[in-house]
């Protein structure tokens, strides 16, 4: 297993059913760079890649699928271990916490409050595992070619499966259906080999470049609904984008952003995944391991009952609540039981140090257009 990690305090901040009538805007040459599974060697280091959509007709491919009932069909999304060669099944992240408890209890959590004003670059990434739709949390990343999404590993590669998810889009601004702020393809997947390889959460973070977004525009045909697409540019000059961080050490006040949805462990929802929520306090000082995740060096933040649904939200640090940015210094991955009441009080993210930051480099480098 590769461990590069240095916890060092200093570092850099860088609607009703319907037929989907599809036309998407944009170059006619496939998009260059990465279309077969791995970068070339000489590029590669400790990054893989995955393209997701290759090409322009495997990009419309990916947007067709999304149909207004297939969003609303989805449901939120919780990670599995990588199963080992003997085992039957993989561990669900409901069980982590019960697992890692503290022999004290801890306080109850508040419950995550409404973001008022939530930043219009967190939104939910949609994909399909097997014959099912799935959505997480995720953010727009800032990058050259404004194009990036940061997300949870988890959220963009299925250990189970060992493969990348299907039909991967994200959705920026997504509150209560909404998708006005414009659907973006994945095009290709970046991630650190240790969790594809091993289902290291240690290192349970992905960035995925995106084709330029489109939104549907409904029309009526012969007394039928249909949908047309309508160009909305770049990603980032459409919602804006964090900046990213590293190698920024524990105890930062951090803002965590999500959409959680799933039960609790006691099988009690709170939430509905259908807004995004926010918890903020400081982190704790001292990284946190969870033996069956292969996590070692994480980053917790206590006081945050987020369920399943929140995996891949951006934590950010520096946030500004007027301008609505700052900088993404990690995502969430796991959630926590700490107290054993049932309830889920605590988040995770791994911690967001140079190995990531090269993960991070290699996925900006891409163009998508």
């Amino acid at each position: 297993m590769h461990r590069r990690l240095s916890l060092g305090l200093v570092g850099g901040l860088a609607a009703t059913s319907a037929v989907a009538m599809l036309s998407i805007p944009g170059p006619a040459t496939p998009a260059a760079a990465a279309t077969t599974g791995v970068l070339p060697k000489a590029l590669r280091g400790d990054v893989s890649s995955y393209a997701l959509a290759a090409t322009q007709a495997d990009m419309r491919k990916v947007a067709s699928y999304w149909s207004p009932e297939r969003l609303k069909r989805a449901s939120s999304y919780e990670p599995k271990t990588k199963p080992s060669p003997s085992a039957t099944a993989t561990t669900s992240a409901a069980e982590v916490g019960r697992a890692a408890a503290p022999a004290k209890p801890s306080a109850p959590a508040p419950a995550a409050a409404p973001a008022s004003d939530a930043p219009p670059m967190v939104g939910k990434v949609f994909f399909k595992v097997d014959d099912k739709e799935y959505w997480c949390s995720a953010s727009a990343v800032h990058s050259a070619y404004k194009n990036l999404v940061a997300t949870a590993g988890h959220c963009a590669y299925s250990l189970a499966r060992d493969k990348p998810v299907e039909n991967w889009i994200f959705i920026p601004s997504y509150a209560n259906g909404a998708t006005s702020a414009g659907i973006f393809v994945g095009h290709t997947l970046y991630m650190h080999q240790d969790f594809q390889g091993q289902g290291d959460f240690d290192r349970d973070y992905a960035f995925v470049t995106v084709y330029r977004g489109f939104t549907w525009q409904p029309y009526t045909d012969g007394g039928q609904v249909k949908y047309r697409s309508a160009d909305v540019g770049l990603l980032e000059d459409r919602v804006g984008a964090f900046q990213f961080a590293w190698n920024k050490g524990t105890g930062q006040r951090a803002h965590v952003f999500g959409y959680p949805a799933g039960a609790h462990p006691d099988g009690s929802r709170p939430y509905t995944g259908q807004d995004v929520k926010t918890c903020s306090d400081t982190t704790e000082k001292k990284s946190v391991s969870a033996p069956t995740w292969q996590l070692e060096h994480g980053v917790r933040l206590a006081g945050c009952d987020f369920t399943s649904g929140a995996s891949g939200g951006p934590w950010v640090i520096g946030y500004d609540s007027v301008k609505r940015t700052g900088w993404i210094n990690g995502v969430t991955s796991l959630t926590w039981n700490l107290n054993g009441d049932g309830k889920m009080d605590a988040v995770s993210t791994p911690y967001f140090n140079t190995v990531t930051q090269r993960v991070y480099l290699q996925a900006a480098r891409q163009s998508t257009s």
